[in-house]
């Protein structure tokens, strides 16, 4: 066992670069997906009929794709370069990875956003209608900011599902803590070494993820005072 756990520390560095990768592909999938998920979700409340039913599609296809099947989906037909104004883009596995799983993001983030306003009260509504606001400062100075409290919760949580979901970027070639823990297996011929890898990668989402939950835990019971 201290012999394992002498190996363990020497590919910890190692595996500490490719977590450190998982943080940064679900952050950025977070961020892009909820500010595009946000507008889908008030889009589903707009007064036009096309826009309502284009968003509501996106929404329920986002919501009921499973995130490794887009990431597979992407990887096969995004190019490893994009040709712009006859420049060269490199699309590395990374941004593939990171467009992949913002798209749930996506799906959830209008659901909960739907969700979120129309659980604004309608008196609210009204006193905004008597103010000389239109309709996008409406949702941006009386609207959204009541919502806030009702989508950080299930935000937290669903960060912390896209932090484990990061996991299966390793199948479309990013080096990520899972990739980096199959090289460390593959380095030490030990079959005893490969229980104790995989334990340490799970320690490791653990690590991040529950400080997470308990962050929710206590936005939520904030959120229904």
């Amino acid at each position: 066992m201290s012999d394992i756990l002498v190996r363990l520390w020497q590919w910890t560095p190692m595996l500490a670069e490719g977590f450190a990768m998982n943080v940064a592909i679900s952050v950025s999938a977070m961020a892009c997906g909820t500010l595009i998920g946000l507008f889908v979700g008030l889009g589903r409340l707009s007064a036009a009929r096309p826009v309502r039913a284009l968003c509501g599609g996106a929404t329920h296809l986002l919501r009921n794709t499973p995130s490794i099947v887009l990431l597979f989906y992407l990887a096969l037909i995004l190019p490893a370069e994009l040709h712009l104004a006859g420049l060269a883009i490199p699309l590395p596995a990374w941004a593939k990875a990171i467009v992949g799983l913002s798209m749930p993001v996506i799906g959830f983030m209008s659901d909960a956003t739907y969700g979120a306003v129309r659980a604004v009260p309608a008196l609210q509504w009204d006193a905004a209608a008597c103010l000389p606001l239109g309709r996008l400062r409406t949702y941006a100075d009386v609207v959204l900011p009541q919502t806030m409290p009702l989508l950080l919760p299930p935000w937290a949580s669903y960060f912390a599902i896209i932090l484990m979901a990061s996991s299966t970027a390793a199948l479309v070639g990013v080096e990520e803590i899972l990739s980096r823990a199959t090289v460390a297996m593959e380095a030490d011929p030990d079959p005893a070494f490969i229980i104790p890898v995989y334990f340490y990668v799970l320690l490791w989402f653990f690590a991040f993820c529950y400080p997470v939950s308990r962050l929710t835990h206590r936005l939520g019971r904030r959120a229904w005072r």
